[in-house]
């Protein structure tokens, strides 16, 4: 058994055709025992970045954006990812793009949460906008739009979904209002995606489904044919040697970089403990010092004897005199 039946279980037509898929895809030849994560940057620009599959990044980009802006068309930006990956195996595998009406796109995907991911969103977004401006533009240009899709929760709010935009803070008597709508930053985080709508036609819903855990989505959402297709295409990934070894391989980079990252904050909060260790242990002494001072300035001993008993200077002990409480 192999590809070819993979590709027959989409053809038939019948109710249940994530279940009869993934039966399929676990006894095929490849010995493969799960699907992989389209939440892996590597098979989320195969499904969505490529140039003969944009169809489903349209589709997904229609639903969040929910036709402001609707977009008809994109075009892709760095769609070869074998040789993105060759010339430097630890690169940023997002998603750019323009639409057709003129909005630059960036669409990361981000599995862990690397604790700077706002500041990071913020300058990429800010780097995108001098590409949008020629000379002679006007500052009136295309929108630039950043889409975050995260495994793990980076902000505080309850929604799965935050649209940021630069505002204006509420000051009274000015109420909250929007500076520009011109540059926005969207978060996904999928942990906190709950579908409350089980409408097969939320195509909203049906895309962070199939983000979050394919093999748990609402079967009727592969009655839509770009679904449909991008389970067909994650499938065929999961069931294919090489592909899998290159996900594989690109998994094990990520989860390098995180370690990376991991063990250098581990490091600086080391070393800022032992700093703050020792600064506190040559503070302790010094009041340690000062404190005796004030105690055999109290039993009446001379300034000079003082010094010469707690290391302090004349000048030292003299203020201690006037500044403690000496009965």
């Amino acid at each position: 058994m192999g590809l070819s039946r993979l590709r027959d279980s989409y053809a038939d037509n019948c109710e249940n055709q994530v279940s009869l898929c993934i039966d399929v895809f676990l006894t095929c030849d490849a010995g493969m025992t799960a699907l992989l994560d389209p939440k892996l940057d590597y098979i989320f620009k195969t499904i969505f970045g490529q140039e003969d599959r944009k169809s489903l990044l349209i589709s997904f980009l229609n639903a969040l954006f929910k036709g402001s802006p609707n977009i008809k068309d994109i075009t892709l930006e760095n769609t070869d990812i074998a040789k993105i990956l060759e010339t430097n195996k630890g690169c940023r595998l997002d998603i750019k793009a323009t639409s057709d009406n003129g909005v630059r796109l960036d669409i990361e995907i981000q599995c862990k949460n690397t604790d700077e991911i706002p500041q990071r969103a913020f300058y990429y977004l800010a780097n995108m906008v001098p590409s949008t401006l020629h000379p002679g533009d006007s500052y009136n240009g295309p929108n630039v739009i950043g889409i975050w899709i995260l495994g793990e929760n980076v902000t505080n709010r309850q929604n799965a979904i935050s649209d940021a935009y630069m505002a204006f803070q509420k000051n009274d008597p000015d109420s909250y209002q929007i500076m520009t709508d011109s540059a926005r930053i969207i978060f996904i985080e999928l942990q906190k995606f709950e579908p409350k709508n089980e409408d097969a036609k939320d195509m909203l819903t049906a895309w962070l489904s199939f983000l979050k855990d394919p093999l748990l989505m609402n079967h009727a959402f592969l009655d839509n044919q770009y679904v449909r297709e991008a389970m067909n295409t994650l499938v065929y990934i999961s069931a294919d040697k090489d592909a899998r070894a290159l996900a594989d391989l690109r998994q094990r980079t990520i989860n390098d970089y995180n370690s990376q990252i991991t063990v250098a904050r581990e490091k600086g909060i080391a070393i800022g403990q032992a700093k703050g260790l020792a600064e506190g242990k040559v503070k302790g002494k010094a009041e340690g010092k000062r404190e005796t001072a004030i105690a055999l300035l109290a039993e009446g001993l001379n300034v000079d004897a003082i010094s010469r008993c707690t290391g302090l200077s004349i000048e030292e002990v003299n203020v201690l005199s006037k500044t403690a409480r000496v009965d």
